[in-house]
């Protein structure tokens, strides 16, 4: 589970229960109001790793890779196109490979200029040696460049014969890999001598990386459609293993918590290869990643196209032993806040109500499958874990039912008939039950008695003000919750319930001090969580992707059905609540 608060407009966070098979899921989205970030970066390790973002507008953000909040926002005088970070944290390392050309260093506590290298020739690859003591930069013209980071002290310049693709730091701190077209040598800078000669691949090198802990080089080669992730021993320069894939990588990393590197494609996907023992597990992301890196706890920075940074758990672990296999399941639906989930399976023949925090079932209604409602409408109007209590809908011929059910009787505690189609519902303090209706162009609003059925009190109102939440404040107000109001009603319980009156006062949600935020939703491809035009985070292979599965709204949850009887769920947080 993962739980934790966030700011307006910076941060989405998700929980999840359930079981993540082959697809991983989302700990945090952040998102810029610019649009996509250009690149992303990783500062620091441990609890003290920050992330940077160079966004659409030039800034650079700096956030907390824990809670997702901005620390901090650089104003750099031209757009960077790449980025590295410090290992202790304290400096950002920004590239700009079009005139001017330089290399600028950050102190991302006070958000200061430390230093600008200006340089003639583009700049390849830039990398900060393990410890962070060296900086080096390869340039066009098959120059590699290095300095000492806390003087700048310039050191020896060498000059390779071709082209420098990418350069890569190895332990000790003073080894430096660097790969031309289809091959690569081990330097030390300090004293320049060449430690390892050159290792000869078979296809063009597009990128390396290092594992301190496993003392292995990975190196990317790519030729038309495929590539090739070889390890090779950093002492040695002989050969471990290779990977093949049918498909390009864009970016990969070696994981900080396990043996294994993570790899993003440049169609959509993502690729967990464990190093020792050898095992590739496929996670079907719907999206092109443009950069992977790891944080100590195992979670992947990825900077996702149209969708910012998500951190991503990739840890497939054990089912967690609360959750259940269930029938197969036609809808599935959230209640109480989340509290409860209302299953409906695929014979129709019962409704299951599930408590959400354990994933346990906690009562079952009886249907008969001529008398439930529609597939595209929700079968339960309300129910509170609280009471024990859950009011069920149904239609028989043109006409429309509610009944009111107890977790611990096997019947209705009662039955009536309504005149239009139930909505949403909510419960009062004591024994009142409120349900909202709608026909035409208006809502009608009737309180029941929670004990026989009665009616109490009714209303009505412009279809405009349907709402997405009902709440009680006690027995005689109950707040509507809409987009950016929350309406104030006074029930006033006369005698004679049909000649009931509401009194409302409207109450705009910024003087709350709270809104609803942006609706979430599924896509129409089934393949996203999205809000407005975000993308928040993925949906797991094989889940239903109904209607009812697909809707909720910011601190509400999402739950959905997989085919193999599992039930997911995700809970949405926006502290604009």
């Amino acid at each position: 589970m993962f739980l934790s608060m966030s700011l307006p407009e910076k941060t989405r966070t998700t929980e999840f229960y359930g079981r993540p098979d082959n697809w991983g899921f989302v700990v945090r989205t952040i998102t810029d109001t610019h649009g996509s970030f250009a690149c992303v970066a990783t500062i620091g390790r441990g609890s003290v790793t920050k992330i940077a973002a160079a966004c659409g507008d030039g800034t650079v953000h700096i956030y907390d890779s824990v809670t997702g909040v901005l620390r901090l926002s650089l104003s750099p005088r031209y757009p960077v196109q790449a980025m590295t970070g410090h290992p202790d944290g304290s400096i950002l390392v920004c590239t700009r490979r079009e005139y001017p050309i330089s290399i600028t260093l950050w102190d991302i506590q006070t958000g200061g200029l430390v230093h600008t290298f200006i340089l003639e020739t583009e700049i390849g690859d830039t990398a900060i040696s393990l410890n962070g003591r060296y900086l080096a930069c390869s340039l066009s013209d098959g120059t590699v460049k290095s300095w000492e980071v806390a003087d700048r002290t310039e050191l020896p310049v060498f000059k390779s014969n071709s082209p420098i693709t990418c350069l890569c730091w190895l332990a000790p701190e003073e080894q430096l890999m660097v790969a031309n077209e289809k091959s690569a040598h081990i330097r030390d800078i300090v004293t320049g001598s060449v430690l390892v000669h050159n290792f000869k691949m078979q296809d063009p090198i597009c990128g390396a990386v290092y594992s301190q802990k496993l003392n292995q080089l990975a190196v990317v080669t790519g030729s038309g459609v495929e590539s090739c992730i070889t390890t090779i021993d950093a002492q040695t320069g002989t050969f471990s293993a290779s990977h093949r894939f049918q498909r390009q990588l864009s970016c990969f990393t070696f994981s900080q918590t396990a043996k294994e590197l993570v790899c993003g494609m440049m169609t959509r996907g993502l690729e967990s290869i464990s190093v020792l023992p050898q095992r590739r597990t496929f996670f079907d992301f719907p999206a092109m990643i443009t950069s992977v890196s790891a944080l100590s706890n195992g979670t992947v920075v990825a900077n996702v196209v149209d969708s910012g940074i998500q951190l991503l758990s990739l840890n497939e672990g054990s089912p967690p032993s609360r959750q259940q296999l269930l029938p197969p399941t036609l809808t599935v639906h959230s209640l109480d806040e989340g509290r409860i989930i209302a299953i409906v399976p695929t014979d129709r023949d019962r409704i299951i109500l599930l408590e959400a925090a354990a994933m346990s079932q906690v009562f079952t209604i009886p249907a008969q499958k001529d008398l439930l409602v529609p597939i595209n409408r929700t079968v339960i109007v309300c129910a509170s874990l609280e009471k024990k209590v859950a009011v069920r809908c149904f239609s028989e011929g043109v006409k429309e039912y509610l009944q009111l059910w107890e977790f611990n009787r096997q019947h209705p505690q009662w039955t009536v008939q309504t005149k239009e189609r139930p909505s949403i519902g909510g419960l009062s303090p004591t024994c009142a039950l409120l349900v909202t209706f709608h026909k035409a162009s208006r809502i009608y609003i009737r309180v029941w008695s929670m004990l026989d059925g009665r009616l109490l009190a009714e209303g009505s109102e412009p279809r405009i003000l349907l709402p997405h939440k009902i709440t009680f404040g006690s027995e005689d107000v109950f707040h509507s919750h809409h987009d950016t109001c929350c309406i104030h009603y006074n029930i006033a319980y006369p005698s004679a319930p049909a000649s009931s009156l509401f009194s409302r006062s409207i109450i705009p949600c910024k003087v709350l001090g709270q809104t609803r935020g942006k609706q979430h939703r599924v896509d129409d491809n089934h393949e996203w969580v999205v809000s407005g035009s975000q993308r928040i985070c993925w949906i797991p292979p094989g889940c239903i992707g109904s209607a009812q599965a697909s809707h909720c709204w910011a601190g509400f949850t999402l739950v959905m059905a997989g085919q193999d009887g599992t039930i997911r769920k995700l809970t949405l947080y926006e502290s604009s609540l």
